[in-house]
Formats: structure tokens, C-alpha cells, sequence
């Protein structure tokens, strides 16, 4: 065997970013917020960093152009006068973060999810070990509604790792046992989820949840929950007749057994889901010039680089007779602090000249309204402007700008479209509009099925198949089925 080493010669292209480009990625995938506090957190660690308050007046910036001009080598200019002794002594203090600041960015940082509350009011109960373990288990399996979900294909938890307890509460969320087979624990473990409040957590299915909370209900209507029990596919088909008949009751009384079902929540864990809720904030603006003419800019609560430079002060802590330790700290700083405000420019310059360029490929949006959006992939703005496809991603995800038809995330732009026959594609906000327009303008005592909506959106133009539009109205637009449309509006 030849162990002997060998040299060869060859080429390979490698990618090494510089630490400034590293930083302008990072810049750029952050929202204005992620920004703000990524620039406090860089001045209070960096005394040559100062940030000046927002100013509407445009005279400000220009001041503060020339003063980054004049420091664009500040360190062969020193200053003759003594450096404070205590100064590096005192840079403890100076770091130090403001306690009121501190307190206002760690608000909503504490807020509890669903789990989190399930959890809390599972501490109350007291019950062996093995039907605690199971409580936990099915808070787990909880989807945002409050409804039990089992894996799907396999992704859940590895069957062969878990107690017979566990794989036997998995088989009764995924129907493959009946609860009232299960074994005692197993029962009780339900049991105990089904009795946190509100009513309705750890059903399965609609029918679930609505027996859970009826069942709590003083005084609820006997009739209304032996529909719920004996006759549920006859109410979501809105049989009225037929359940009358099979319980030898009036029409009326089984309308009227119907209406308490406007008591009982639909999605329970919704009620007691505290995830912070995100105000969208704008980042960008764009104002009609002239007729036609549109024009986008960062907002003034968006821009940071006119109002970031280096501190002054700095010269009066360096002469000729400072250590090369204070000169080096010096230098170590002042660059970090002209590398954020250049890469701060450089986000805002990019942002816009996207923005801009999704005006240009989209003026009938602007013009005429949301049901122009045609459609339109990152690549061809990456391509227009020449950067990568990456760097438009990043633009995209998380900047709002405010337009005269209201205020939309920048990805909102961009979608495949929909293949017409022998036309050309429509875009997917053309005709999420067009499905919301009809939807809101049914008829609320007989809502239109996904077929009807179907065939109504055929009737203007746009031809897809029913299943897509099941598609649209569930995952896109959140809008139930016609059937509970009908049974929720009453």
C-alpha cells in the first residue's frame, strides 16, 4: 500500500464573505424592530456610536452627512488634549443598559401560550404519575385550536420509544381505538384535558367540541345535544326535516334546538392562545407623485442611517502619548461603528429600490386596486436590479409598506400564477379577491358550496377547479365550509 504523500495542483472557487457583507445580510433580513433594538444593543456597547432623536426636518440629515464626511478618518486627527484617567474605568457605567429601556423591550416577552395555561391549571389536579404523563402528552398533540391532532405519516414520536400508555393515547386521537376502550388511565387522562377551561379543549372534531362544552352548559337544550350526539352529519347537511322525523319533533323545535349552537366556541384553544399579537407597522410608503406616477420611500420611523454617527468626543481621548492598547480600542470601535451605519445605508437603499421596482412591475396594483396583482417571482426583480435572489428574499419577508389600498408585507407581491385556459396566468390575489367578494356577497341562508363558488368564478373569467378553491377559502382566506357558515351565521 502507497502511503506516500502526494501534491496536486488544482483550482476551487471558495465564497468568503467579508465580516461588513455578513452584517449587511444580517441587516437586511431584519424587520425595522429586529433593527432598532440590534442598534441600541451596538450603542450601549460602543461609546463611539451616538444616535440622534427623530427629526421631521430634512436640514437635520443634510447636517449629519457632513459631519459623516468630516469623520471619515477621524483617527489621524487627534486631539492635544490630556486623556481622562478614569475614563476606561468608567466604561462599566457607560454600558450599562437604561433600566426603563430594558423594561419596555422586555414587555410581551413573558406571554403565556396555550400550553403554557393547559399546564398551569394541570398543576391543580391531583392524579398519579401515569395519568399525568398522559395530560402532558395530549397537551403536546394540541393544534392552535385546541383540537387533538395525531402525526401524520410517520413524523410524530418514535412508537417503539414511548410507554404503552402513549401509544395508546395516540391510537385514540387518531380513531384507531375508541376512548371508551382505552384503559383506565388513558380515560382519565382525557378526562382531566376535557375539564380545562375553556370547555372544549382536546376534542377531535368538531362534534367534540361542541358535545364537551353542551354537556358543561347548565340547562343546555336536551334536544340540541342529542343532535350533536345521534345526528350530527344530518346538521352539517342542514337536514332540519330529516332530524325532525327521526325524532318525532317538530321542524321548529329542531331550529330552535339549533340556535344554542351559537353559544359554543368552534376553535376553543384560540380563546386561550396569548401569542403576542404583532402590530404591523409600516416600513415603507408610497404616494402618487403625479397622475400614474408612483413613487416609494422608507417611512421616517424606518431610516437610521442620517441619524447614526460617530461620536465626537472621542478626540478628547487620544493625544500623542496614548498606549497603543486606548489606540487600538479606539480603532477597533470606530470601525465597527462606520461598518453598521454603512450597512444600515446600504439596507434602506436596497429596500427602496425593490419597492421601487415592484411599482414598476405592478402599476395596475397601484392603479386600479389588489385584484390587478399579477403574477410575479423574486427572480425577475433580482434580475432587474442585479442582485441576488437570496438578497430579495430577504427584502421581502417582514417589510410592510402602506399603499392607497392599505398596507401589505412585501412578499404579498410575488405569487405563481394560475394557468387559464389558452390565456394567459392570473395571478392568486386576483382571485382570492374575486372568492372573497363572492363569499361576502352570498346569500348567508344558503352559503355557497366550494363547487358553486367554483362555477361562479368561471362565470368572470377565472376557471379553477374546486378542489383549489377548498384550497383558497381554508388555508388562504380561513373561511369555513358552507355548511358551518350556515349553522356559526345562524
Amino acid at each position: 500500500m502507497d502511503l506516500s504523500m502526494q501534491i496536486h495542483s488544482g483550482i476551487r472557487q471558495e465564497q468568503n464573505l467579508s465580516a461588513q457583507t455578513l452584517q449587511s445580510v444580517q441587516l437586511l433580513q431584519m424587520t425595522t424592530h429586529e433593527l432598532e433594538v440590534a442598534i441600541e444593543k451596538e450603542l450601549s456597547e460602543n461609546p463611539l456610536l451616538e444616535m440622534d432623536a427623530p427629526s421631521d426636518s430634512s436640514n437635520e440629515e443634510e447636517k449629519r452627512i457632513e459631519s459623516d464626511t468630516e469623520n471619515e478618518n477621524p483617527l489621524n486627527e487627534f486631539s492635544a488634549d490630556d486623556f481622562p484617567k478614569d475614563y476606561w474605568d468608567n466604561f462599566t457605567d457607560l454600558n450599562t443598559p437604561d433600566p426603563e429601556k430594558e423594561e419596555w423591550k422586555n414587555q410581551g416577552k413573558s406571554v403565556a401560550s396555550m400550553q403554557d395555561k393547559l399546564l398551569e391549571q394541570l398543576r391543580d389536579w391531583d392524579r398519579p404519575k401515569e395519568v399525568i404523563e398522559i395530560v402532558e402528552y395530549l397537551i403536546d398533540s394540541l393544534d392552535e385550536k385546541g383540537y387533538l391532532v395525531a402525526p401524520e405519516n410517520g413524523e410524530g414520536v418514535n412508537r417503539e420509544n414511548i410507554s404503552p400508555n402513549l401509544q395508546e393515547a395516540e391510537d385514540v386521537i387518531a380513531f384507531r381505538k375508541e376512548l371508551e376502550n382505552a384503559s383506565e388511565n388513558v380515560q382519565e387522562a382525557f378526562h382531566v384535558l376535557r375539564s380545562f377551561t375553556p370547555r372544549g379543549i382536546g376534542a377531535r372534531n368538531l362534534r367534540e367540541c361542541w358535545l364537551i362544552q353542551a354537556y358543561a352548559i347548565p340547562d343546555f337544550p336536551k334536544l340540541a345535544i342529542r343532535i350533536l350526539e345521534e345526528e350530527f352529519e344530518n346538521l352539517q347537511n342542514l337536514k332540519y326535516k330529516q332530524i325532525a322525523k327521526n325524532f318525532d319533533v317538530s321542524l321548529e323545535e329542531v331550529q330552535e334546538a339549533v340556535k344554542h349552537y351559537k353559544e359554543l366556541s368552534a376553535y376553543p384553544g384560540i380563546l386561550i392562545n396569548e401569542t403576542p399579537v404583532n402590530f404591523i407597522v409600516p416600513d415603507l410608503e408610497v404616494v402618487e407623485e403625479s397622475p400614474g406616477i408612483y413613487k416609494a420611500s422608507l417611512l421616517r420611523s424606518a431610516r437610521f442611517h442620517h441619524r447614526l454617527r460617530i461620536s465626537p468626543m472621542y478626540k478628547s481621548y487620544l493625544n500623542k502619548s496614548a498606549t497603543k492598547e486606548v489606540k487600538d480600542f479606539i480603532r477597533e470601535r470606530l470601525n465597527k461603528a462606520n461598518s453598521l451605519i454603512h450597512c444600515v445605508g446600504y439596507r434602506e437603499t436596497t429596500i427602496e429600490r425593490v419597492m421601487q421596482k415592484i411599482i414598476e412591475k405592478q402599476p395596475d396594483f397601484f392603479s386600479k386596486g389588489p385584484e390587478y396583482l399579477k403574477p410575479m417571482v423574486l427572480q425577475e426583480v433580482a434580475d432587474a436590479l442585479q442582485l441576488n435572489l437570496s438578497s430579495i428574499s430577504r427584502v421581502v419577508n417582514g417589510k410592510y409598506v402602506e399603499t392607497q389600498h392599505g398596507v401589505f408585507e412585501l412578499r404579498q407581491f410575488f405569487s405563481l400564477g394560475v394557468k387559464q385556459e389558452g390565456e394567459e396566468e392570473l395571478g392568486q390575489q386576483q382571485i382570492l379577491h374575486a372568492l372573497k367578494e363572492l363569499i361576502d356577497s352570498e346569500n348567508k341562508n344558503s352559503p355557497l358550496s366550494d363547487q358553486a363558488l367554483s362555477e361562479a368564478l368561471a362565470k368572470k373569467g377565472i376557471k379553477i377547479a374546486r378542489r383549489t378553491v377548498a384550497k383558497y377559502r381554508e388555508e388562504n382566506l380561513k373561511i369555513l365550509s358552507a355548511r358551518l357558515r350556515k349553522i356559526v351565521g345562524g
